[in-house]
């Protein structure tokens, strides 16, 4: 399967371009606006995270509030009992180990020692910890959503029996370094238009060659169809 990647990472460039990403700057914050990303839509988690900003001064005011505050100004991320209680916590953890809210010295710690540190906190997930790993320190490591596991699943690269972490694992190991970042948004964006967990569009998908799904569904002709 690894062979296969750099044709997939080749394919989406070329039907979605290449993505200038940056660095986020706020790692703290990007922890939060992960917690409340998890089970729920990027336009409501993107506003219950505007309500907190604009509700509190700091990092530091989230953390001391106490979770009703919290669970009311992000209710409408859904599930706002359980995220609310995991950003507080998640807070309270960073400010316990390192004296303020801050994140900066996961920069400096390799990605598997940086990746420990975020899940040993409860609430914190393999996504989330990778996302921050990711986007705010640019940590060569591949963040697994419902649309990436879905769309690696289709084409093959994993098994029917897999986890959504072990394929973390798995991409994250034969991903190229350099484009890993992009390759993650990549497949997101191929989700999200092409290949749809409710009807996807196969027939015009530029991965068709390259997909175990559409092989079983359609046929295809052969290898001569790879490009």
């Amino acid at each position: 399967m690894p062979r296969d990647i750099p044709a997939v990472i080749r394919l989406l460039r070329r039907r979605f371009g290449r993505l200038k990403l940056r660095t986020e700057k706020d790692a703290v914050g990007l922890l939060v606006k992960t917690i409340l990303s998890q089970n729920t839509s990027d336009v409501t988690s993107f506003r219950a995270f505007d309500n907190l900003k604009k509700r509190f001064r700091s990092w530091e005011s989230l953390r001391r509030a106490d979770v009703s505050v919290i669970r009311r100004e992000i209710k409408i991320a859904g599930l706002s009992n359980i995220k609310a209680s995991r950003i507080k916590y998640a807070l309270d953890v960073i400010f316990m180990l390192r004296g303020s809210l801050e994140l900066y010295f996961l920069g400096r710690l390799d990605t598997r020692e940086g990746y420990a540190f975020l899940r040993s906190i409860k609430g914190v997930g393999p996504k989330t910890a990778a996302i921050v790993l990711l986007f705010a320190f640019d940590k060569p490591i591949m963040p697994v959503d419902t649309h990436i596991f879905r769309v690696t699943k289709r084409l093959g690269f994993i098994g029917g029996k897999m986890t959504p972490e072990k394929t973390q694992e798995y991409l994250t190991a034969v991903s190229p370094k350099k484009a890993i970042k992009e390759f993650h948004v990549h497949l997101i964006m191929h989700g999200r238009q092409v290949c749809t967990a409710r009807d996807p569009k196969c027939p015009v998908c530029s991965l068709k060659s390259l997909c175990k799904y559409y092989g079983e569904k359609y046929g295809r002709q052969g290898p001569k169809d790879r490009k």
